[in-house]
């Protein structure tokens, strides 16, 4: 079942432009991994503090990923929002062996 399934490794690039009061991101995930990567979710956090810049609209997230398979979220901050800090991409899932942090 789901929970004997094993550990995922999804390969994650980033890019952020500023664009007048809003930050846009694009973020690349693709499963490096033989097994599927569920629960995949993107989160945009403070580059300083860590804390989540809300809100955060993304176009897709909690995304399955089978093997092989890419996908990109774009993801829009207000420059307000981020109290100054720099925004980073965090990502995260049922099955990732790891918190990626870009």
């Amino acid at each position: 079942g789901v929970r004997d399934l094993g550990q995922a490794r999804v390969h994650v690039t980033s890019t952020m432009a500023r664009a007048g009061s809003k930050w846009q991101i694009a973020t690349t995930l693709r499963n490096d991994s033989a097994v599927p990567a569920l629960m995949v979710r993107v989160k945009v956090v403070r580059a300083v503090s860590g804390d989540p810049i809300l809100p955060a609209i993304c176009d897709d997230n909690y995304i399955a990923l089978m093997p092989g398979e890419s996908q990109t979220i774009r993801t829009e901050v207000n420059e307000a929002d981020t109290r100054g800090e720099r925004p980073l991409v965090k990502v995260e899932g049922y099955n990732l062996n790891q918190t990626a942090v870009h």
